[in-house]
Parts: structure tokens; C-alpha cells; sequence
């Protein structure tokens, strides 16, 4: 297993620290957190407790290159990752207060967990967005574990989403990730995020009540602009599709952007054919935030179609990239 401390890449021989982790699947592995102090990792789905010092000290320095992904343990200041598990209580409150005011848009008998995003976000330098998890995400296959979910719990396995081996991140992500390739070969692994407007998931947006979905989403809402805030190194969003049959993912955003302190700038135009592209840019009021955003009509569903539409804004996502 590698690890990486302070930007120094360790192998560890698994077998000689731990059992339990040297018999444990990839997504067991991944999922884990940093004790508060910064000194100690926890593994919850194995119940394993190591020290980082400990696990140094059984390590040789890795030199070369791995295709093999490293966990990431004290890349990240200890206060950083308190801001984000921090945020992940908040999630996890607010969904489960309300899990009975939505429990009509979900899955029967299915178990899952408020997800608000996937991947690193706190060093993505492009994020993409979507409306709210699939449903599928928590399909036996995915490997998630039946608990109920932890601030803990959920910083591991979602900042080391697209960093999993078994289970690869969902299929919803390869044509984004095609996308990215064409962004001077980014990716989601070392370079990208996801975040949703809503962190539950849901049966499938064409087979809800349109009104009581949209409810969900504008009462979530808050959560997707306050999980924006902690993207401290995105350079620019990506966003795709429709939020249901009413609205353009723009033209949403756009609508309810100002009760949260943002405006969404820039021309957008509705035309026959369904095929555009456009840019925007998300502002704070008070002027401390900007990011670009970039719109495309067609979302990962039209496999095809979205890195063509893309390609006809590349040079302008890639000067934004190397811009800021």
C-alpha cells in the first residue's frame, strides 16, 4: 500500500502492520480517517487504529512513479480537514432531519448516505456538477457498508472516491472524465471533483413528481454553495444537462443563485436543437468570489455528446486553468 506524507510517497508492507488491512478490499482500505490530533488513522468498516509514525517506520520512500494511487494522509492541514469533516456533520444533520418530508423520492428498503460530493475537493482544480446521486451509487456492487453515515466515515470514502479501485468509481462518471482527458489531460483522480445540488439519492429524475423534486433540491441548496466554499483551489465548473423538464442546469442556478449571496453572469438563450454551450460567471455579491462556469446543454447521458460540445469551448476552459 502507498501513502503519502507531507508529499513524501511511502510503501508499506501491509503484513507486516496489520492483518486486517492486508486482508481488507480496496474500498475498506479507502475508507478511513485522520484523527484529530493528525497523528493517528482509523479504518471504521475494519476497525483498525494505526499511528502515522508507525506506519513510516515500517515504510521504505518511494522514488519512482506508481500507476498504484496513494492514500493521502497529512497532505492537508489538520484545520482544513476539521472545516470539511465539520461540514460533513452538517450534511448528515440536515438530511436526517428531513429524511421523512422526501422519503417519497427515494428507493424502498434501499440504504444510503447524504453524498455532496465526490473526489478531492479541496485541491480539484475543476469541478463538474450534476443534480443529486444516483440511487444505483448504493447498489450492492458499490460496496457501501450498511451503518449510518459518519463525518468521518464519509470524508474518506468520497475525498478517495475516484482513487478506488474495487468499486471503480460509478459508469455516470466516464463521460466526464473522457471530458476532462481533453482539458490537457486532467482527470478526476489527481485534478477534479464532482459536486451535486442535492445529496440524496433518489429514483431517477424522469420518474419523480417534478414539483416535490424541485422542492428537495431548492431546500438542499444551501448545502451545494456552502460545499463550493471549502473548493478552494477549483479554477472553473463544468456543468450538463437539465433539472427536470423545467429548467436548464443554468437557468437554475441563475434563478436561486441570488438568495445565496451569488449572481450567475452571462448571456443564455434558448435555441432549437438542444446542442449549446455558454459561459457564465458565478460572482458573490461582495465581490470575494468568482469562479467560470461552463454550460452544456447535453449532460453525461448523451455519452457522445458532451465532449463535442466541450471541444467547442476547450480553449477557452484551458486559459481559465492556466489563467488563475
Amino acid at each position: 500500500m502507498l501513502l503519502t506524507v507531507d508529499g513524501q510517497v511511502y510503501r508499506v508492507d501491509l503484513p507486516s502492520v496489520s492483518a486486517r488491512l492486508a486482508t481488507a478490499k480496496d474500498s475498506a482500505r479507502l475508507s478511513y480517517s485522520i484523527s484529530p490530533s493528525g497523528y493517528g488513522v482509523h479504518w471504521p468498516v475494519i476497525d483498525e487504529d494505526l499511528t502515522i509514525d508507525g506506519l513510516i517506520a515500517s515504510a521504505l520512500p518511494v522514488q519512482a512513479k506508481s500507476e498504484e494511487t496513494p492514500l493521502l494522509l497529512k497532505d492537508q492541514p489538520p484545520q482544513q480537514v476539521s472545516l470539511l469533516r465539520e461540514h460533513l456533520r452538517r450534511v448528515i444533520h440536515h438530511v436526517q432531519k428531513t429524511r421523512d418530508r422526501f422519503c417519497d423520492l427515494t428507493v424502498e428498503g434501499l440504504n444510503t448516505m447524504p453524498i455532496p460530493f465526490f473526489g478531492d475537493i479541496e485541491e480539484a482544480e475543476i469541478l463538474t456538477a450534476g443534480v443529486n446521486p444516483a440511487a444505483s451509487e448504493f447498489n450492492k456492487n458499490r460496496k457501501w457498508p450498511k451503518m449510518e453515515a459518519t463525518p468521518e466515515f464519509l470524508e474518506a470514502r468520497l475525498r478517495n472516491y475516484f482513487r478506488s479501485v474495487d468499486p471503480a468509481p460509478h459508469q455516470w462518471f466516464a463521460p466526464w472524465e473522457e471530458t476532462l482527458k481533453m482539458l490537457n489531460g486532467r482527470s478526476y483522480k489527481s485534478h477534479a471533483a464532482h459536486l451535486d445540488l442535492s445529496p440524496r439519492a433518489t429514483i431517477r429524475m424522469a420518474a419523480l413528481p417534478c414539483e416535490k423534486f424541485l422542492e428537495m433540491l431548492e431546500f438542499d441548496l444551501p448545502i451545494f454553495f456552502e460545499t463550493l466554499l471549502l473548493c478552494r483551489s477549483a479554477k472553473v465548473l463544468l456543468v450538463a444537462g437539465a433539472v427536470t423538464k423545467a429548467f436548464y442546469f443554468n437557468e437554475f442556478l441563475r434563478e436561486h443563485s441570488p438568495q445565496f449571496g451569488y449572481e450567475l453572469r452571462g448571456e443564455f438563450q434558448r435555441r432549437l436543437g438542444g446542442r449549446m454551450a455558454c459561459r457564465h460567471d458565478l460572482v458573490s455579491k461582495d465581490g470575494h468570489f468568482h469562479l467560470p462556469v461552463f454550460f452544456f446543454s447535453r449532460g453525461p447521458a448523451f455519452r457522445d455528446d458532451l465532449p463535442q460540445l466541450v471541444s467547442t469551448v476547450r480553449k477557452d476552459i484551458c486559459n481559465c486553468l492556466s489563467n488563475l
